[in-house]
């Protein structure tokens, strides 16, 4: 492995500084985050200081590159497993490093043991690990998840014999990000075809293509994208199989076919790559009979794939397939308001390159968003939590990765997870993009486009509520995702009266609901839209939006509707509004000493959650007097002259009749901080 690089030596006076630090911020955790939090820091510590920090999906630079781990699953057997690892030993290619796992399921034999200590011996990079009882998608999982280190998998059957020039194929076609698995050409031990890519019949069985053929059979020698193949031996990629596992569902059978299923619901592909030659002494270990109830429920859970495969004219497709047009791939696992401050930019590399494929990776519920625009050919979802998954990325011309350009998660310091910003941070998004694709910083508006559906459910919504889109809706989202660009809770009520004084109606919206989103005329609509596009159709709804989350503002912005942005402290909001026109900003003042952290964060506990310089500096006479100067600018056509209100209030009978405000009395400011707390 790679030798961990080194920090300068610690003094102690430095040790002294460092051991009061985790102790002020242990103090901290604990007085303001509780015991639970506590215990979760410090485990991540130890993790960080052992490196051995988890995340949910395993990173590719999380494993050795250019060591190869081989794992084989056997039992007693000598007369089998001897000539597997001898045959494997002799057939290594020298270009790449080898750590091979033995997991022994229970072998009583004294004669395999004695040949497990000789293999030890004789070669350090051979490790037996004594597993549980038989049961092969759990012996596999637990065996890589503890013990392999490789940047590569291959699996092996303790009844397969390795010809030469098998692995370098394999290897090979896995630098393709698109494949998720290769599998290899078995044969029998009289040279027939025992294995060439796997099918599906109309009784949804498993069907080894070319099956009995000669080995040199014309048709079985040309590399094909396949449904599935068998886990006899195959090779792929640790942080792929790390994100899928083996399912532990299946005991005897199909976990082979239900992994490559997986694989191909994600959008990876599977390939057979004939090149890749062994021997195979099928079931010389195992029953065959015994997987009736695996067999079954395989069928059930993929019922509706398999229909669909056996609907096609044919499940095996050539690789490689024709010819790609240049491709561009763009990795961005941000939200709504990420993305769409770089539609322009994106839209500007569409027309750069007319016929090449655009790509863009990003979360599964931004997809239906981006689609709308026409601009991108292709989307890869990322999974939700898992920004560094693997994933079935096409062979591209360039690949940008923004994964991480506005915040460094590895510079973190502390007991807490604090992340650092990188001065790409204090740029505007679409700069950043344009700089980034190589394109000239121009900005182009993009109009939203229009989600008909959409749109209906949200009128749907609207009318339970006694709403139409001709009323004088404010779309309010003032409690952003991350709690740090939240307004403070207190100063709500006073704003939404104010508005419901000018005859306006406040329908606020987002994720985040508060015991403070009261009024008379007050609609709360949190949580009540399914999906990004529903919000959108619901935020183009209003005639002003008042809000904190970024999302809500560049949806305004697109939609054109004017917009007072609140910056809570985090974000100066020249780096984020220099390019729209009809908004209005309230934010800190600038002689605030720590304005702005650009989303670091006070790291002080006691100074985020007692003082909250940022947010509390914005008060609601502020918010109010920027509003008013928003619908001076942008009044609303069709109010009427009188009434009060810089827009003008609608008349009383456009107005639905609303319920009386509720009685009950709002949370006492001490108890609101607790409630903070605990959020964040």
């Amino acid at each position: 492995m790679p030798a961990p690089t080194t920090s300068p030596a610690a003094t102690p006076v430095s040790r002294l500084r460092q051991g009061a630090r985790l102790c002020r911020e242990t103090l901290q955790v604990l007085r303001y985050l509780g015991l639970r939090t506590l215990v979760w820091a410090g485990i991540r510590q130890l993790q960080r200081l052992l490196g051995r920090e988890g995340i949910p999906c395993a990173h590719a630079d999380d494993f050795d590159p250019g060591l190869i781990t081989v794992a084989i699953l056997t039992k007693d057997r000598l007369d089998l497993i001897r000539p597997c690892v001898e045959s494997l030993l002799a057939t290594w290619p020298p270009a790449y490093r080898l750590q091979l796992l033995l997991g022994d399921t229970g072998s009583r034999d004294p004669r395999v043991w004695r040949y497990y200590r000789e293999l030890q011996e004789s070669h350090g990079v051979i490790h037996v690990v004594k597993l549980s009882r038989y049961f092969y998608s759990r012996n596999y999982n637990r065996l890589i998840r503890r013990h392999a280190r490789g940047q590569y998998l291959v699996l092996l059957n303790n009844d397969t014999i390795m010809l030469p020039g098998w692995l370098e194929p394999l290897i090979e076609a896995l630098a393709d990000k698109s494949i998720g698995v290769a599998g290899a050409k078995l044969l029998f031990p009289d040279g027939t075809i025992q294995h060439g890519g796997m099918v599906f019949n109309r009784d949804r069985d498993g069907v080894h293509l070319h099956r009995g053929q000669p080995g040199d059979h014309p048709p079985a020698d040309i590399p094909a994208l396949v449904p599935a193949v068998t886990f006899a031996c195959v090779a792929l990629r640790h942080d792929v199989f790390r994100r899928f596992l083996l399912s532990e569902e299946f005991r005897e059978e199909c976990m082979d076919s239900d992994f490559c299923l997986r694989l191909r619901q994600a959008g990876f592909r599977v390939l057979y790559q004939p090149r890749s030659q062994l021997y195979h002494l099928e079931c010389a270990t195992r029953n065959p009979d015994k997987g009736g109830a695996d067999r079954e429920r395989f069928r059930v859970r993929w019922g509706e794939t398999l229909e669909e495969l056996l609907s096609r004219d044919t499940q095996v497709q050539p690789f490689p397939p024709a010819a790609p047009r240049p491709t561009y791939t763009i990795i961005r696992d941000d939200g709504v308001g990420d993305l769409l401050a770089g539609v322009s930019a994106f839209a500007q590399l569409r027309r750069a390159h007319p016929e090449a494929r655009l790509v863009l990776a990003t979360y599964a519920r931004n997809i239906r968003m981006m689609a709308g625009f026409g601009i991108f050919d292709e989307f890869v979802p990322i999974p939700d939590g898992c920004k560094y998954a693997p994933l079935p990325l096409p062979r591209a011309q360039r690949e940008y990765n923004f994964l991480d350009f506005e915040m460094d998660f590895h510079a973190r310091r502390g007991l807490l997870p604090w992340a650092v910003p990188t001065p790409d941070n204090q740029l505007n998004r679409h700069a950043f993009y344009c700089r980034e694709l190589g394109l000239k910083d121009g900005f182009e508006p993009v109009p939203l486009p229009a989600y008909p559906e959409e749109r209906r459910r949200v009128e749907e919504l609207l009318a339970r509520h006694n709403l139409s889109p001709e009323l004088p809706l404010v779309i309010l989202t003032l409690l952003a995702s991350n709690p740090g660009r939240s307004w403070w809770e207190p100063y709500f009520p006073a704003l939404i009266r104010f508005l419901e004084e000018q005859g306006l109606i406040p329908v606020v919206t987002g994720v985040k609901d508060s015991p403070y989103f009261r009024g008379r005329r007050l609609v709360n609509l949190v949580n009540q839209t399914a999906t990004i596009t529903e919000y959108i159709e619901l935020v183009k709804m209003g005639r002003y939006v008042i809000c904190t989350d970024t999302s809500a503002y560049h949806i305004a912005a697109l939609a054109g509707i004017p917009f007072l942005a609140i910056f809570t402290g985090g974000i100066h909001p020249a780096a984020r509004l220099s390019l729209y026109d009809k908004y209005e900003v309230a934010a800190p003042p600038e002689s605030l000493p720590c304005y702005p952290c650009w989303d670091e964060g006070c790291r002080d506990l006691a100074l985020r959650h007692r003082r909250e310089p940022c947010r509390l500096a914005i008060t609601p006479q502020m918010v109010i007097a920027k509003f008013r100067r928003l619908a001076a600018r942008f009044p609303l056509e069709g109010a009427a002259a009188s009434g009060g209100g810089s827009g003008g209030a609608y008349p009383p009978a456009l107005l639905p009749d609303f319920p009386p405000l509720c009685c009950c009395p709002l949370p006492p400011l001490k108890k609101f901080y607790r409630l903070q707390v605990i959020r964040w």
